[in-house]
């Protein structure tokens, strides 16, 4: 089973410095099915460097709990790191939060134990959200 010191390797190039990781079984069998469904050829650009997608989608399975959590309480460094993940400008941080509150029940519809895909999920509405957002349009 990966320990904590190994989730944060996994995300430290992704993320704002993260000094501990919330790991779960679940959150262990999302990121290793992650892997076992996603092909390598998908993951990487040409000069070698992980997807931007891919990133996102890695954090938020390794960091689903804690999102959850902090997306709720609208404040926190998953969420921060998220953010950055996602490239939201410093001066839109705010709008980025008040989306992942006001969608919250939408974005953590489930519970990664009962549903693996769950994270993947999570991004994939939060992506729909932030394209029709003319506010933090990138």
């Amino acid at each position: 089973m990966m320990g904590r010191t190994m989730c944060c390797l996994l995300i430290a190039g992704s993320c704002l410095g993260l000094s501990a990781c919330n790991t779960t079984k679940a959150t262990i069998d999302s990121t290793v099915k992650f892997f076992s469904s996603t092909s390598p050829d998908t993951m990487f650009t040409a000069d070698g460097m992980v997807e931007q997608k891919q990133k996102i989608n890695l954090f938020a399975g390794v960091a689903y709990e804690n999102l959850r959590q902090e997306s709720a309480a609208g404040s926190g460094e998953y969420v921060t790191a998220l953010a950055a993940l996602y490239e939201v400008p410093a001066a839109q941080r705010e709008d980025f939060v008040r989306v992942l509150q006001q969608r919250h029940t939408e974005l953590f519809a489930a519970d990664l134990k009962e549903d693996a895909q769950a994270h993947l999920k999570m991004v994939s509405v939060l992506n729909r959200v932030l394209a029709g957002e003319t506010s933090m349009n990138r």
